[in-house]
């Protein structure tokens, strides 16, 4: 009996250990970034608004500098200025001229890394123009012109990390005093139908 059970444990531990070894390769290294928050509601009175563009950086793709666009499909808000996180980052203009590029300062060849912590790379300043609801994506539509993508360290021309953007969202809102009223007014109009 013993002698039967010899050579399936022995195919097993074979099996096993090919399994290990010959397993999924794990996944390339991507930079993930996003917003934050992701997705706020404010109400109209505030006039203004901020959001982070953050991003988590693998070690393996260590980075020497990064450009992108924010693009935003709604009217209730637009973008009313953005300041790049200096120090860490020397902001530069992009091809493009909106603003959201940014290199690693001196000395040359240092690059950045940030996982798996977000570091943040610009924040944006949006203008709240309406009630409703903004939809905020994150792209970098051209990276052949040097100017947007995230370039990889060392830096040889056109060397850029997978990037996955997260899209996010505004919602504007009226101001609390105008909400009440409203509440109030078809409270009214409902107990004046009674």
């Amino acid at each position: 009996m013993l002698q039967r059970r010899k050579p399936v444990m022995g195919a097993m531990a074979t099996a096993m250990v090919a399994g290990v070894l010959l397993g999924p390769a794990p996944a390339d290294a991507t930079v993930v970034v996003s917003l934050s928050p992701a997705n706020q509601v404010v109400p109209l009175v505030d006039g203004t608004a901020t959001v982070d563009i953050v991003a988590v950086i693998p070690e393996a793709d260590a980075i020497v500098g990064w450009g992108l666009d924010l693009d935003l499909f709604g009217t209730s808000v637009s973008v009313s200025g953005s300041a790049i996180n200096e120090p860490t980052w020397t902001a530069v203009s992009g091809v493009d001229g909106d603003g959201l590029a940014g290199l690693v300062p001196t000395p040359p060849g240092t690059a950045i890394w940030s996982d798996p912590v977000a570091i943040v790379l610009a924040t944006v300043t949006l203008s709240l123009d309406e009630l409703g609801t903004t939809d905020l994506t994150l792209s970098d539509d051209n990276p052949a012109d040097l100017s947007e993508g995230f370039a990889l360290d060392p830096p040889p021309v056109g060397a850029f990390a997978d990037v996955s953007y997260q899209p996010g969202s505004i919602t504007v809102i009226p101001e609390p005093a105008c909400l009440m009223l409203l509440m109030l007014g078809g409270a009214a109009c409902v107990s004046r139908r009674r």
